[in-house]
């Protein structure tokens, strides 16, 4: 059976405070005894040293052994026995029997032995038959033999112990419940933030956790939670918009080509009519392949951060290679394409990553440069980083469109002007996003420098090492 936590901690609380309460009462029980004791030994050897001062008095007065006998007699009206024992050990006097009930203590070994160690000048305590006893030389020739009743010690630590009994387990009682009930207003946030999070589903992802003391460990839970909320409503926020806007950016071409398709198959036509629809339904067609690799790569991007392959490469031909691939492209839209490498350019990274990068900014440039006009990427060590740097001379990115570059989905064509050739206009508006994503993976960043109706100049970084996180 599992226990709830609060009740854990009240066991634990009360198992703790138990051992607490067992030892000091043992502590207390030990220091009373001892003290009783010790209170008993102080009677005793007072006594014995008043009846040696007292029998000091009387043998000025007295012969030796009539004024033990006389100094014994006062004594013997006390509580305790007295015997008074020569140094032959002849008992020479003793008081009426009421703790010893025998007639001589020499029949007790311990006692016996004390006498004899008295005779050495010697002084014991010895417990015998629940009675405390001194054993004391004194006068010179004599011991002096008295007892303590114990049982007034032993009824006060019979007393203690009955109240241990008693007030230990009432304190225990008393602490367990108190322990539950600190428990559970201790733990009355857990209950709340439990019952708050069960009730966050994916419609309402935008409910928050109250968080009553952020100083606090709970509280600190509360906004970890609240957190973790927040970046779960965001991915969820653009899963939907990529949902929403992939339905949107596929329901254009495939309108095209059915339309397209439609149209052509309406009636009979000449070969040019034939070929003219052809060319539009494979323009489309690409932008529509373009469109799915784009949102596939994005998509594996989502799900798969951190795990990208990395290897040594050189850069330097991994960009000259992409520039090459891309001259044909230029030279039909008579832009000067060039780059600018430095050197070798070793590094750590995913080839084919970089090229897409490479690709898709070069590819941008181009697309909004007119016809004589020119991209430049030039690369260069700058610290830790590669920097590549991507310019061009064509239209520039109005200001109010330039922060939404990098969103997905977003066309500059929109807002850079329709004057171009469909090719040209016929963006995904997934080039950007893919490029900054595939350098922020690779531990670096791409930004857009500056952007002016002069031309554009974007600037990727590249750390020479790679991304540890995702190597």
């Amino acid at each position: 059976m599992s226990l709830s936590i609060r009740v854990r901690l009240t066991l634990w609380y009360v198992v703790v405070l138990t051992i607490v309460l067992l030892i000091f009462a043992a502590g207390v029980y030990a220091f009373v005894a001892t003290e009783e004791r010790r209170a008993v030994d102080r009677i005793l050897r007072e006594r014995a040293d008043s009846f040696s001062r007292a029998y000091a008095a009387e043998v000025n007065e007295e012969v030796n052994e009539k004024a033990v006998m006389e100094v014994a007699r006062d004594y013997a009206r006390g509580e305790g026995d007295v015997f008074v024992y020569a140094a032959n050990g002849q008992l020479i006097t003793r008081s009426p029997a009421r703790l010893l009930r025998m007639p001589d203590v020499r029949s007790v070994p311990e006692l016996r032995d004390a006498i004899v160690r008295a005779r050495t000048g010697s002084v014991a305590v010895v417990t015998t038959h629940g009675v405390r006893c001194i054993v004391a030389p004194f006068g010179g020739r004599y011991v002096f033999v008295s007892t303590e009743s114990l049982a007034g010690k032993h009824d006060a630590l019979r007393r203690l112990r009955a109240a241990f009994v008693v007030l230990i387990p009432v304190a225990l009682l008393i602490a367990a419940i108190g322990g539950y009930f600190l428990a559970s207003r201790s733990l009355a946030p857990v209950t709340r933030i439990t019952e708050a999070a069960s009730r966050i589903e994916a419609e309402n992802l935008s409910q928050r956790i109250a968080v009553r003391n952020s100083d606090d460990e709970l509280g600190r839970l509360a906004s970890v939670l609240n957190a973790l909320l927040q970046r779960l409503e965001r991915s969820f926020q653009q899963q939907k918009q990529l949902l929403a806007d992939t339905s949107h950016e596929l329901r254009t071409p495939v309108t095209i080509i059915r339309s397209e398709a439609e149209v052509t198959l309406s009636r009979e036509r000449d070969a040019g009519e034939y070929r003219h629809a052809l060319e539009v339904i494979r323009s489309e067609s690409s932008h529509l392949s373009n469109l799915i690799e784009g949102v596939l790569l994005l998509a594996r991007a989502d799900a798969q951060q951190g795990t990208i392959p990395m290897e040594r490469i050189e850069l330097a031909k991994v960009i000259e290679e992409t520039v090459q691939a891309l001259q044909r492209v230029a030279q039909s839209r008579q832009i000067a394409l060039s780059c600018t490498t430095d050197g070798p350019m070793p590094a750590r990274g995913n080839a084919e990553l970089i090229r897409r990068m490479l690709l898709n900014l070069l590819d941008n440039s181009m697309k909004f440069t007119e016809a004589s006009g020119s991209v430049r990427l030039v690369s260069r060590r700058v610290g830790p980083d590669y920097v590549l740097t991507v310019t061009d001379n064509g239209r520039g990115i109005p200001t109010e469109a330039q922060e939404r570059i990098f969103d997905r989905f977003f066309r500059g064509d929109s807002v850079r002007g329709r004057d171009a050739d469909r090719e040209s206009a016929n963006g995904s508006g997934l080039g950007l996003p893919i490029a900054r994503w595939i350098a922020r993976a690779h531990g670096g960043d791409l930004r857009l420098v500056r952007s002016t109706p002069s031309g554009s100049t974007f600037e990727a970084s590249l750390p020479i090492t790679g991304s540890e996180e995702s190597s």
